[in-house]
């Protein structure tokens, strides 16, 4: 070939090259940059309604101990981030989630408790069902990344 003719292709083919380098680096990193950030979000979103959910278990729970019965728009408020849990997370979460507001409401269905049978109830394994939830919740987030 040619000396000409192999540096006039050359050039051009090596500026075509290029350019196709840096659209794809440029492309690569946009698509990087944007699941990063919509992960992110998807674990804010996520850790807001886990938490919430915590606060309204513990606020039922406290009234289920004390005796004090089912305060409903407290239900009401739980179910619906339950609800919420159900569309966003994992099957464990979900799963965790239903058994501690079932196993929070049933205290406060029961029988009066005196001071004695709270604190021997809290020291039942299988009380510490807000513990067991926030484990699969820490579990799920931490597939979604950091």
């Amino acid at each position: 070939m040619d000396g000409a003719l192999l540096s006039t292709v050359s050039a051009p083919a090596g500026t075509a090259i290029g350019a196709i380098s840096s659209l794809g680096s440029t492309w690569l990193s946009t698509q990087a940059h944007t699941r990063a950030t919509r992960l992110a979000a998807e674990r804010a979103k996520r850790e807001d309604i886990y938490a919430r959910f915590m606060d309204e278990l513990a606020r039922l729970y406290a009234d289920a101990l004390n005796n004090a019965g089912v305060d409903n728009e407290r239900l009401t408020i739980a179910y619906a981030l339950g609800g919420r849990i159900a569309l966003y997370a994992s099957e464990p979460v979900n799963d965790a989630a239903e058994q501690a507001l079932r196993y929070i409401v049933d205290p406060a269905l029961g029988p009066k408790r005196s001071p004695e049978d709270v604190r021997a109830l809290m020291d039942q394994p299988e009380a510490n069902v807000m513990r067991a939830f926030a484990q699969r919740c820490r579990a799920e987030l931490r597939g979604l990344g950091s």
